[in-house]
């Protein structure tokens, strides 16, 4: 790619670059993302899993957080009333566990 703009004239070129005895100008070797693109593909396609598996995991892993607030519910709901019934066999007499 050229370091010149559309929009800008290029310099004359003068007869001493032309000359034979002038060191040639290197030529810079075009960057092939594309490959770099597929090379990228490739590794994640071997070190991840396929999309059956990531979403069977997902599913899994949401399943889990569903049975946990379902257990932490009813956790909370034993706790509460154990509470409960412990301030009314305080208030009652009874002994307390």
């Amino acid at each position: 790619m050229s370091r010149w703009a559309l929009w800008r004239k290029r310099p004359p070129v003068t007869a001493d670059v032309t000359a034979p005895d002038a060191v040639p100008a290197t030529r810079r070797r075009p960057v092939d993302a594309y490959g770099l693109v597929d090379a990228l593909q490739l590794v994640l396609a071997w070190l991840l899993p396929s999309g059956a598996v990531v979403v069977g995991a997902l599913g899994q892993f949401m399943l889990a957080l569903v049975l946990l607030a379902i257990a932490f519910g009813v956790w909370l709901r034993l706790w509460r009333s154990r509470k409960r019934r412990r301030g009314v066999g305080r208030a009652v007499g009874r002994p307390t566990f």
